[in-house]
């Protein structure tokens, strides 16, 4: 576990940053996607919003996954970069 956590902390501010804003803007996608359910399961009952929240739910964390794969990427680039520089 500790060589995992060193690994994450060894990351630079830049891709801790995308990461950051990454995770709170697919926070609010899921939060909207279930209250979308939500509400359409409490009051609606249309197949189209249960549609659309479902998707929204489904779409961000694969776009958080991007985010992720995207920072780890250049922080690899950036690390591989510096160690040539050395």
């Amino acid at each position: 576990m500790d060589k995992i956590f060193k690994t994450l902390n060894s990351i630079n501010g830049f891709s801790k940053k995308i990461i950051f804003i990454a995770s709170s803007a697919v926070l609010i996608a899921c939060i909207s996607g279930i209250c979308l359910i939500a509400y359409n399961s409490a009051f609606v009952h249309d197949v189209e919003l249960f549609e659309i929240g479902s998707m929204l739910i489904k779409k961000s964390t694969v776009v958080f996954a991007q985010f992720i794969i995207g920072a780890l990427i250049i922080d690899w680039i950036n690390t591989t970069l510096q160690n040539n520089d050395d």
